[in-house]
């Protein structure tokens, strides 16, 4: 058979679908599969069951590896190469689009305008209706005549102190790419010994040709003046002619002294302005930034002689936490911020906006702005393009339940769930069809309230004519999509097998009496309390953590009280200001109490500290109290850990150094004189030179992609022979690596603190992690308990505290914070994590949750509401108290209390 007629075979199997045979990437054991076209299928299963790798690192992958092929090979040379997927055979895939949690926050200034393209097309609105103003005087500018740039030139020629020292240029092409070679040509035919390239002088003369692939402004130079042949009318008027109704006068370095215009004139002082295009509104652009931040809103620290080869990323490091003062945080140049649009008198957020001012409302002011835009025919029609792309996108911010976010938020401070439900935005106004659109977990971080919105966009998605994939664990996304599949029926060597493809209504009836803990808990859910009644909390004396008159950002001067040796958990709808309460004043006010051993902090003494990240320049808080009880403060984030190829979960949690030190002290050691870092594969030493400790050889590939094989050397196990020939109990430290935790747990069980470290892991569910495994290949949950083991791996008791030698009183335990910890979990493994929980409580410690997750609501010994909205809608304590007395409020009061009252009726299994 021929290969275009195979290929045709190939593509006549796979019509109307996505067809995976022999997939083999990571733990995933030669599965193969079907994904129709065109219809809404969820990959769920529990954490590292392979749903990530089955999803993007080869259905993802493999769609953006294609496209790289489709590129020449001198093309492919320049961006990094794709390889290809471990699979028999990929068919039927279309273009891909991922929208997965956020790995990258883009650039130092992203925003949430820039990510959702709101503000690409308010540059351009702006720069085709604004209303020009004088930045000095605030003067509307009007129309002038060549008379007065006329005046202006002759008053410039009067006042110069020699000959030729003022020169008259006119503007050929702005923001356009290419060598320009023929301007230069055309202008030399003409007489015109110089033109002005991006601010230098240049001969036309032996023109050098510019860089093609840059965006360059080039003037013409007409006339240099005053001398005693210049003709000043003929000059202007020649200028002006070339210039297309602009002009600009220079000094005799090429440096913009005035722009002179028939257009853009200010009445009062006759000063004229250039013709703006969008760049003109970019922060991310020299024509629009601010020049003392360059853009980013923030003042930046001094960076003398680097100031030219500093590019936006590098420069980021240098910002500081103050507001520009240049600016006021508004990122633009005077000129921009002086641009206006114009809105009638029934608008109720005001009459007249800059940009920086529209951007700071939120989305529904914003489009309220929008439909009374005070506009001519001309505008109208202009404006009859840009604004609907715009409408589109902020209507769907506000469906999935991000109505409180400003358009000026930086993408740097949003969650992981916030982030890609903007990016969704985004592709929800492309109106792409036929593309195939892969998101991982769209709904973390979203309200119970808000879900059945977004899976309403995710099927507006696909009835465009998309084929939608999402890696997701709940339940309501589950039973609205058209398939589903699930794997398992553990995780990692465990996982990897394909349980059940297809219709959910058939998902538990086809899983029963299987091993599959997809369908179990659809079935059965949590029952709650787990551990048959919570933990009394009373309601007058007690231990409290209380933070009393919070006021930051949009908390209304709230009281709240934390019980401690309890599990308080902290909800409340998107934005209602959870995280402002407890991760950005709670965390760093107590970290503070803690560490200078105070029980009462003042909000006045945490002001003068900076303890609080916040430049209002009030108090954050009136006091904080309750700082006595603690020991350490243990905060989890949602911070993504370091993915850095020579990361393990072993080097990562801190237990291969004590592994390194265990090998060091061994006989054999010592006698050979092997100090801990000669175990170490990351310095040199006893690591394989060959590969240099990584265990693989990276062959490079031209314009292919770099090839990577096992190293002959070391065998893969990253270590020289030396180091190979010492061994505790049989095994060698690469042997070490190559247990899974479970199994350390059990080797290591004569060392109490690796023994610990090891059983922690286990007891977080990732006992079948290998010590050695390469922390890129952890999916999102892995890495987040990963996380949550490195911090109570460093909460452990010390030696002195676990032989009681800690000083007489009662002993001070600690406060652990976690903000969203269930994201990436299955329900089995929140069942774990809740356990884990209950056992610090029980120990003594003080636990936080910040959570939208109702079974970790539901088992809280104290909980508390922030709303009863998000933005300057919230920021109030609808309730704290008990569970079962949230549950009871009415809908009105409490947006929690429904869902969570549901819960607890039903037993469980609400929301997976």
């Amino acid at each position: 058979m021929s290969s275009s007629s195979a290929s045709n075979d190939a593509a006549a199997g796979s019509a109307g679908k996505i067809s995976l045979r022999g997939v083999r990437e990571h733990n995933l054991k030669n599965v193969s599969l079907d994904v129709p076209h065109g219809a809404l299928t969820v990959f769920t299963g529990v954490s590292g069951s392979g749903k990530s790798s089955l999803a993007f690192d080869v259905i993802f992958a493999e769609g953006q590896r294609r496209f790289m092929e489709c590129m020449s090979a001198y093309a492919r040379q320049f961006v990094e190469q794709m390889p290809r997927p471990d699979a028999d055979a990929i068919d039927g895939l279309p273009p891909t689009v991922a929208i997965e949690q956020r790995l990258t926050r883009g650039s130092a200034k992203s925003t949430v305008a820039t990510v959702t393209e709101v503000a690409q097309y308010l540059r351009l609105l702006f720069a085709r209706i604004g209303v020009m103003h004088n930045p000095e005087t605030g003067t509307p500018l009007v129309a002038g005549t060549q008379e007065r740039v006329l005046e202006r030139v002759l008053a410039a020629a009067k006042k110069a102190k020699r000959a030729g020292s003022l020169l008259l240029a006119a503007p050929l092409v702005r923001n356009r790419k290419g060598h320009h070679r023929p301007l230069a040509e055309w202008a030399f035919e003409h007489g015109y010994t110089h033109l002005r390239a991006d601010g230098e002088l240049v001969p036309t003369a032996n023109f050098t040709p510019l860089d093609r692939y840059r965006e360059h402004d080039v003037e013409v130079v007409v006339a240099a003046f005053p001398s005693p042949d210049f003709d000043a009318k003929k000059s202007v008027a020649e200028a002006l002619r070339v210039g297309k109704g602009v002009c600009a006068l220079l000094d005799s370095r090429g440096r913009a002294l005035e722009w002179l215009s028939r257009e853009r004139i200010d009445p009062l002082t006759g000063e004229s302005f250039p013709e703006l295009d969008p760049k003109n509104f970019s922060w991310n652009s020299p024509r629009g930034w601010c020049p003392e931040c360059r853009g980013h809103g923030r003042v930046v620290e001094s960076w003398g002689a680097e100031e030219g080869t500093l590019n936006d990323d590098a420069l980021a490091d240098k910002v500081s936490k103050k507001i520009c003062p240049a600016c006021g945080g508004a990122r633009l140049n005077p000129l921009a911020r002086a641009v206006r649009i114009f809105a009638d008198a029934e608008c109720g957020a005001g009459t007249s906006f800059s940009l920086p001012e529209l951007l700071a409302l939120p989305p529904a002011k914003l489009l309220d702005v929008l439909e009374h835009l005070k506009l001519n025919a001309r505008e109208k029609a202009i404006a009859a393009r840009v604004v609907p792309e715009v409408r589109s996108r902020l209507r769907f911010l506000d469906g999935v339940g991000l109505g409180y976010l400003t358009l000026e938020r930086a993408s740097d401070t949003l969650s992981g769930g916030e982030a890609q439900r903007i990016r969704l935005a985004a592709q929800l106004g492309s109106n792409l069809s036929g593309a195939l659109y892969v998101l991982d977990e769209p709904s973390i971080g979203l309200h119970p309230r808000d879900n059945a919105r977004l899976i309403e966009s995710l099927k507006n998605l696909r009835d465009r004519g998309n084929t939608v994939l999402v890696v997701e664990h709940d339940e309501d996304t589950m039973r609205a999509a058209d398939n589903v599949v699930d794997l398992g029926p553990g995780s990692g060597t465990q996982g990897g097998e394909i349980l059940f493809s297809g219709p959910p209504k058939k998902l538990e009836r086809a899983l029963a009496g299987k091993n599959s803990l997809t369908a179990k808990f659809l079935r059965e859910g949590i029952a709650h309390p787990m551990r048959g009644s919570r933990r009394p909390v009373p309601a007058r004396g007690g231990d409290f953590v209380e933070v009393r008159g919070a006021r930051l950002r949009n908390l209304k001067n709230v009281n709240v009280k934390f019980a401690v040796a309890r599990l308080n958990v902290v909800c409340g709808v998107s934005g209602a200001g959870k995280s402002t309460l407890v991760s950005d004043l709670l965390a760093p006010a107590l970290a503070f109490a803690v560490a200078k051993k105070l029980d009462v902090l003042d909000g006045a003494r945490a002001l003068r500290e900076h303890v609080i990240d916040d430049d209002s320049g009030a108090p954050a808080f009136r006091e904080l109290r309750g700082g006595k009880f603690f020991r350490r403060l243990v905060v989890v984030d949602q911070e993504p850990i370091g993915k850095t190829s020579r990361s393990t979960p072993a080097t990562y949690i801190g237990a291969f150094d004590i592994i390194r030190q265990v090998f060091a002290e061994l006989p054999e050691s010592r006698m050979r004189g092997f100090s801990s870092g000669f175990f170490s594969f990351n310095t040199k030493g006893g690591r394989c030179e060959t590969c240099a400790g990584a265990g693989r050889v990276k062959l490079e590939m031209n314009f292919m992609p770099d090839a990577s094989v096992v190293c002959e050397d070391c065998a893969g196990t990253r270590y020289s022979s030396a180091v190979a020939d010492v061994r505790w109990n049989g095994k060698n430290i690469a042997d070490v690596l190559a247990m899974t935790f479970a199994e350390a747990a059990e080797f290591f069980a004569f060392h109490k603190k690796l023994q610990e470290i090891c059983a922690l892991m286990v007891e977080c569910g990732l006992g079948y992690l290998t010590l050695g495994q390469s922390s890129p290949t952890l999916s999102g949950g892995e890495s987040q308990r990963l996380k949550l083991v490195s911090e109570l791996v460093g909460a452990l008791p010390s030696w002195r505290e676990r032989m009681g030698k800690t000083p007489a009183g009662t002993p001070r335990r600690n406060c652990y914070i976690l903000e969203e910890p269930t994201i990436g979990l299955h329900q089995a493994d929140c069942e774990k994590l809740l356990l884990l929980l209950h056992r610090l409580a029980d120990e003594g410690h003080t636990v936080i949750v910040v959570e939208h997750h109702l079974d970790v609501l539901a088992e809280a010994d104290r909980i508390v509401e922030i709303g009863p909205d998000g933005g300057n809608a919230g920021g109030r304590v609808v309730y704290q108290g008990d569970v079962p007395g949230l549950a009871a409020l009415p809908p009105e009061l409490s947006p929690t209390a429904p869902f969570l009252g549901k819960l607890l009726r039903s037993g469980g299994g609400c929301k997976v």
